[in-house]
């Protein structure tokens, strides 16, 4: 993979209205659930050959456990903007028990934490975590919700990267 594309929060902006835009299409064409999967990933520069080996093996695990399931993959697309990589698919089965199988990826796969496994509903809206009875993302680093440490910046874009750079390397070692 060549040098990191540096991206800007306009371009981070224009590309989330893009992927909702995509879902929203998507939802009315095919009238089933959709999953949109983009990486966690830290920083300006989200296309680095760290994020690239967690995207292909996020999509791996995804059809994986959609076959394992019998559930029909109706539709599948994948894009590679500048602003990182994202695929959608689009999935014949009811959105609960969808997002059900994105959490147990989530939460078993050794970079599942890295996961944005997005679910969304047939009315366009997105299945939350909560609504399954669990809990909000914890920290990467620590055991505060992913989300106030975010916004709080509670670490620095360096450790994360650090500490995703060390969680790839370890899958890669178990893998190999």
């Amino acid at each position: 993979m060549t040098a990191t594309q540096l991206i800007t929060l306009e371009q981070l902006l224009e590309a989330r209205e893009f992927r909702a835009s995509h879902q929203k299409e998507l939802i009315e064409k095919y009238r089933l659930p959709l999953v949109s999967f983009t990486v966690n990933m830290p920083g300006e520069s989200k296309k680095t050959p760290d994020s690239s080996i967690i995207f292909r093996e996020g999509c791996n695990a995804l059809v994986k456990k959609l076959k394992e399931t019998d559930c029909g993959l109706e539709y599948y697309d994948s894009k590679n903007p500048d602003t990182g990589f994202e695929a959608f698919f689009v999935v014949k089965t009811d959105e609960r028990s969808l997002k059900a199988l994105m959490l147990k990826i989530e939460n078993e796969h050794p970079l599942g934490r890295l996961f944005d496994l997005d679910v969304i509903g047939v009315d366009g809206r997105p299945i939350s975590r909560e609504t399954l009875g669990n809990s909000k993302r914890k920290c990467l680093l620590c055991e505060q919700a992913a989300h106030i440490c975010a916004r709080n910046r509670g670490h620095t874009v360096e450790t994360l990267i650090e500490k995703i750079h060390s969680m790839v390397d370890s899958y890669i070692k178990i893998i190999s």
